[in-house]
C-alpha cells in the first residue's frame, strides 16, 4: 500500500505559477478575447436552463454580472468590525550578503 502511494506521488511537483497579467503575451490575450462573445453566450444558456443543477447557474450568473457590472467593494475590517491594524515586527535594512 504505501509503494502504491509513493508511486503516486512521483512527478507530482509544487503547483506553477500563474503568469501575472503584465507577462501574459498579447496575441494570447487577444487570442483569449476573440471568443467573448461566445463565451458569454455559453454562460447565458447554462443560467436560463432549468435542467442545469442550480450550482452552476449560480456561478454562471455571478461570472456574467462581474463581468458586466464589475465586482462589489471588498471591505476589509478588523477584528469585530473594527480598524485594520498591521504590526510590523522587524525591519531589515540592505539587502546584501554582508
Amino acid at each position: 500500500m504505501r509503494a502504491r502511494c509513493l508511486r503516486q506521488q512521483e512527478g507530482v511537483g509544487s503547483p506553477r505559477k500563474s503568469l501575472s497579467r503584465k507577462k501574459i503575451p498579447t496575441d494570447l490575450r487577444s487570442l483569449a478575447r476573440g471568443h467573448t462573445e461566445l463565451c458569454i453566450k455559453v454562460l447565458a444558456g447554462i443560467v436560463s436552463q432549468e435542467a442545469v443543477p442550480p450550482a452552476a447557474r449560480v456561478s454562471a450568473a455571478s461570472i456574467l454580472l462581474d463581468r458586466g457590472w464589475g465586482r462589489a467593494p471588498q471591505s476589509h475590517d478588523g477584528e469585530d468590525g473594527g480598524d485594520l491594524r498591521i504590526t510590523i515586527r522587524q525591519i531589515v535594512e540592505g539587502g546584501g550578503n554582508g
